[in-house]
């Protein structure tokens, strides 16, 4: 008798199976290593704004561009967030660093941040379009440091140490500008916890690093991103 050509049912079943488990074992090992990619493009990101950074204070007598100008534009902010708290409020172009940085809009915005939405109870429009991810230490850039000035870059005897920009949680940011102090685990100016439960910074020297949100919490409650200490 001849045998008819084909899968029996339950032979289908079987390779139906062994196909959704091999699924199930393969689907997170690529949705890893793909956020991985993502995370070192965000450390990369960094350590380029922090060069184009010490270019800016190299043409500036070691003073680093403002952190934050609020509604004002007499001066420019280092990433041009001329209204905070709106998504077509940062102009990128007209930032302090946009020459310096090769006119690069990418730069500014994570990857992974790239089709999240800012849900902060600080900004007036909650959007996707929020073009950066990372904010500047206010402490370096002026604007909300007493009495006004900046810190000359120079002068800082712990630049390994103190943070220069960081990529702060999509639903805290309403500005280029990261307001820290100490204890501040419940409102604005916190990092993202996007990246394996962390976040990635960059420091005075240009060294970046992924640290967990726990680690970075104790990082900023130690004082350890003042300039002036």
């Amino acid at each position: 008798m001849r045998k008819d050509d084909g899968f029996t049912l339950i032979e289908l079943l079987v390779v139906i199976a062994i196909i959704a488990i091999l699924a199930a074992i393969l689907f997170p090992v690529f949705a890893t290593a793909k956020e991985r990619g993502r995370t070192t493009k965000c450390l990369y990101n960094l350590k380029n704004l922090s060069l184009a950074l010490r270019l800016y204070a190299d043409d500036n007598g070691g003073q680093l561009p403002m952190s934050y100008i609020g509604w004002t534009v007499s001066e420019k902010d280092w990433c041009g967030c001329v209204n905070p708290g709106y998504a077509d409020g940062v102009k990128l172009e007209q930032g302090a660093i946009w020459n310096y940085c090769g006119r690069n809009r990418a730069m500014f915005l994570c990857p992974t941040d790239g089709s999240l939405l800012t849900t902060s109870w600080n900004m007036r429009t909650k959007s996707r379009d929020y073009p950066i991810s990372y904010s500047m230490n206010w402490m370096l850039g002026a604007g909300l440091r007493t009495p006004p000035g900046r810190v000359v870059c120079g002068t800082i005897r712990r630049p390994t140490k103190v943070m220069l920009l960081i990529h702060e949680g999509r639903d805290k940011i309403d500005d280029g500008c990261f307001y820290w102090f100490k204890d501040n685990h419940n409102g604005l100016n916190l990092p993202t916890n996007i990246h394996y439960d962390g976040s990635t910074l960059v420091y005075l020297d240009g060294h970046a690093k992924w640290a967990s949100y726990k680690a970075l919490l104790a990082e900023q409650d130690s004082g350890a991103w003042n300039p002036t200490q």
